[in-house]
């Protein structure tokens, strides 16, 4: 699960996004707005909803196309950003848009079904491996948020001197939401 927590997928990149724009500090609520929605998430589908969504082969579908739709979108609004201009305000992210971006997340999602699928045994529900495997995937994935964030505060340096290079890197992390979006859309049609 670790490679996946540490690929270049929708929040991950937003994380960096945040961090290159407002620094590591105030990307926090932000990346606890992520981590705790994910949490809720990741019980909530040990507990038996993964069942039901692997039961329904039409609901996970509407999921990785809503999914797929909503991270293009992401990908796209960052693109057409527009570039600020000296002593305009910038709007940190907040923990609600960490809800709404981890709710949008199918490649989340897809995780937590490998990871249950993989660790507890079929027709089980223990509630006490549930909680522990979603402890450590989130133990996991704020660490990981920790690795993007500081390297988009990193980046922020470099904006500063070069204010082009935002529109660039805004550019490279929407092409790479919309190839994120891509993919999930073309495994979602050969379903």
């Amino acid at each position: 699960m670790v490679p996946l927590a540490l690929s270049a997928g929708p929040g991950n990149l937003m994380v960096a996004t945040s961090g290159a724009q407002s620094g590591v500090r105030r990307s926090v609520k932000f990346i606890v707005g992520l981590d705790a929605t994910y949490f809720l998430i990741a019980v909530l589908v040990g507990l038996g909803l993964y069942h039901t969504i692997m039961a329904s082969p039409n609901l996970m579908w509407v999921l990785r196309v809503a999914g797929s739709l909503y991270i293009l979108w992401l990908g796209i609004k960052l693109i057409i950003r527009p570039m600020r201009k000296a002593g305009d305000r910038q709007l940190d992210l907040q923990f609600r848009d960490g809800i709404i971006v981890q709710l949008g997340n199918v490649q989340g999602l897809v995780m937590l079904l490998v990871m249950f699928s993989t660790f507890i045994p079929a027709g089980t529900s223990n509630s006490s491996a549930v909680l522990a495997l979603s402890l450590a995937l989130i133990l996991v994935n704020f660490t990981a948020h920790i690795i993007w964030v500081s390297m988009g505060a990193t980046i922020q340096r470099l904006l500063a001197v070069r204010p082009g290079l935002l529109k660039a890197q805004n550019v490279v992390f929407g092409l790479m939401l919309i190839a994120v979006a891509a993919w999930i859309f073309v495994r979602t049609s050969n379903l």
